[in-house]
């Protein structure tokens, strides 16, 4: 199954160290701040978010959740490591004639377009958060660990914004970890990253029984 890590990444999982922050490197250290109102009461939200992060299915755009076999369907724990992986064939399918024909040699075989996912595209993070808010809301934090073409954290805060409202507050703190990775991230990591929150937002919240009605993502980065 594709949201199944593959043994070789489980295997590796818990030696990942976090990617820490370094306020000494070349790089510099960036915040991104995102917000989302969704017609839905923050306690639907919060729990509609928990259940889409978790389904054995989950995908947000071209990023499929990867857990390992054991956790697979389970509630999210502070402290556990989870993969999200790139989709690699179905990225190159939408690029013309040449990407098509690329994603369909990938497709032939699924074992070097998943070494690929697991050595290159993908980010390793572990859950540092899980916290109840007053009103039913809550926040979700993770960081990135080794391996991740990032350093830093997403923080996801779920605060009422009356009664049948909540706003989502995204905030992303991150620093890429060589040239290659910054160059690569600014032209396109993070429209990417943007455009899973939205996915992520989107989709707990019609879960929820409502939908974004306003956020401050990008229109473009929306349709990516």
């Amino acid at each position: 199954m594709d949201t199944v890590m593959t043994p070789r990444v489980a295997a590796t999982l818990d030696r990942r160290a976090l990617a820490t922050l370094s306020e000494g490197a070349s790089i510099a250290i960036k915040r991104e701040v995102h917000e989302l109102v969704v017609s839905a009461p923050a306690p639907a939200f919060a729990a509609a978010f928990r259940a889409v992060m978790m389904a054995p299915e989950s995908r947000f755009g071209d990023i499929r959740v990867r857990r390992p076999e054991g956790r697979l369907g389970a509630t999210f724990e502070i402290g556990e490591r989870f993969q999200g992986a790139f989709d690699v064939c179905s990225a190159l399918a939408r690029r013309g004639p040449a990407g098509r024909l690329a994603a369909a040699i990938l497709a032939r075989t699924p074992a070097l377009a998943r070494r690929l996912e697991d050595a290159f595209l993908s980010d390793y993070a572990e859950i540092e958060v899980i916290e109840a808010l007053p009103g039913g809301g809550e926040r979700l934090r993770y960081r990135y660990l080794e391996g991740t073409p990032i350093a830093g954290s997403s923080t996801f805060l779920v605060t009422p914004d009356g009664d049948a409202r909540c706003r989502v507050t995204q905030i992303f703190e991150y620093q890429e970890v060589n040239a290659f990775a910054l160059a690569a991230f600014q032209h396109a990591g993070l429209k990417l990253h943007d455009h899973v929150v939205w996915e992520q937002v989107r989709k707990a919240a019609a879960q929820a029984g409502g939908q974004v009605i306003s956020a401050t993502i990008p229109r473009g980065y929306v349709a990516a």
